[in-house]
């Protein structure tokens, strides 16, 4: 029998290949945002028609090309404002891609000899970038930081129901700052705990929390009779950037004897770059970090790891029972097991060889210039927005990103203000070419924009500003 699907890798490789090299200067869609979002009937009964019987390959692409050049959204692009995420670093796309067309899983050496090594191999070399002792230390790779934040939400509450007691778990208490991220009450909620037991802890003007506050909740908790167990510290908030103080935080939480986990998704770029030592501190006493990969232009989304301060604490993913078939040295020491016995995930891709080949052919020397090349676009925007007559900064930056506000008469409503964003928004983004994300600040929404992704240059800065004044302009 012929087969019919022998070519659509091809097809696909070369789609990739030519767009790979035209991502520096790519818009966000292939037609303004409006005709971007509309499908046609005939393109809406291709999308979702139950297909009866199988589609001519040629045609078949011919379709699917005319819908993703015009409506898939390119977060490659340095136009792509819209998500932390944007950008990819070339060698690890390709590794990503190769990863994936091997078609296998990591979760153990028998399987994946190479995968195995190459995915310990990258963690070790994450865990040389936070001051712990690498040889006690551990991680976990996971598909992104939402479930990084979950594993570890999981080690710490199990650690307490083995001090506690499981009757404790209902009375478990967290804390977390007022611009934590989502995910944590969601882990928290999936790992069993009661919906009542976050607590969130007011900030500074800058987004950082405020341990002395953090201090009084735990003290208060405790009056209350429950249990204070965990605090999430956030290196890098997602709307601001804010730094968290993680060595006051981490002073707090020792001596109340909670485990600290630091969500580094965004702020673990620090550890990287020529000014580490602002992002290390404090990271000694973290029980736990999130790193996330994808939120740099090193990995494509979405891939992330969960590294714990003492790897023994990943003992508790073992499985109780099963797996037999799978895992065949259930007993085997932590050095010498199984990576799927410690990770969340049985079908683990091979995602570590986009890790290694950026690592390997940028190597420590090229991830500081890269931390560097953000930080002065960051300046650079920044500025820009600070002379501006019709923009103004909502804080000052403390990563690389700049969160930032059209400016409007002192009598105007937060209400109005907010109006005016959303007007401003929608015309930004009109046009297809750049995407730019609105957030919500504890005084009203605010513009996010972000200089992480490898393409970007001085020129797409001034690009970006030049394209803000003019949508400020129109709308004036």
């Amino acid at each position: 029998m012929k087969r019919r699907d022998g070519s659509f890798v091809p097809w696909a490789a070369q789609r990739i290949a030519k767009a790979s090299r035209e991502d520096a200067d790519a818009p966000i869609f292939g037609a303004p945002l409006a005709k971007a979002r509309a499908l046609s009937p005939a393109e809406r009964r291709l999308v979702s028609a139950f297909p009866d019987r199988g589609a001519d390959p040629a045609g078949l692409q011919k379709a699917l090309a005319r819908l993703l050049d015009r409506s898939l959204a390119n977060g490659r692009t340095p136009r792509f404002e819209n998500q932390l995420f944007s950008g990819v670093a070339d060698p690890a796309m390709a590794g990503a891609l190769l990863g994936l067309f091997s078609n296998n899983t990591v979760s153990t050496g028998e399987i994946a000899p190479l995968a195995t090594e190459m995915e310990r191999a990258v963690l070790s070399w994450l865990l040389r970038l936070v001051p712990w002792d690498g040889a006690r230390a551990g991680g976990s790779a996971t598909p992104g930081g939402s479930f990084s934040n979950l594993l570890a939400m999981y080690l710490a509450r199990k650690a307490a129901e083995a001090r506690h007691g499981a009757d404790a778990i209902p009375r478990l208490a967290y804390f977390v700052s007022r611009a934590g991220h989502y995910s944590i009450p969601k882990g928290a909620d999936l790992v069993g705990l009661p919906r009542g037991a976050m607590i969130e802890v007011p900030t500074d003007a800058e987004e950082r929390m405020r341990p002395d506050l953090l201090a009084d909740a735990v003290r208060d908790a405790r009056r209350q009779g429950r249990i204070p167990f965990l605090v999430i510290a956030t290196s890098g908030t997602t709307v601001a950037g804010a730094l968290d103080p993680v060595r006051d935080i981490a002073r707090v939480a020792e001596s109340e004897r909670l485990w600290l986990h630091v969500d580094a998704a965004w702020g673990c770029f620090g550890l990287l770059g020529p000014d580490a030592a602002r992002f290390r501190a404090g990271l000694e006493r973290a029980d736990s970090v999130t790193f996330d990969e994808h939120k740099h232009g090193g990995a494509p989304v979405a891939w992330s790891w969960l590294l714990v301060r003492n790897g023994a604490a990943l003992e508790e993913l073992r499985p109780p029972t099963g797996g037999g078939y799978l895992f065949h040295r259930k007993d085997a020491v932590r050095e010498e097991a199984d990576l799927g016995l410690t990770s969340l995930a049985c079908g683990k891709p091979f995602m570590a060889l986009a890790s290694w080949l950026a690592w390997k052919s940028m190597g420590a020397t090229g991830w500081k210039r890269r931390v560097a090349h953000a930080a002065k676009l960051t300046r650079r925007f920044r500025d820009g927005i600070a002379a501006s007559d019709r923009w103004e900064l909502a804080l000052e930056p403390q990563t690389w990103l700049v969160v930032f506000r059209p400016k409007v008469p002192a009598v105007t409503s937060r209400v109005a203000r907010d109006a005016v964003s959303r007007d401003l928004r929608r015309r930004i983004n009109a046009s297809g070419r750049w995407m730019i994300n609105l957030c919500p600040m504890p005084d009203g929404y605010a513009f996010r924009a972000i200089f992480t992704n490898p393409l970007m240059t001085e020129s797409h800065v001034d690009e970006l500003l030049a394209h803000l004044a003019r949508s400020a302009g129109a709308s004036s």
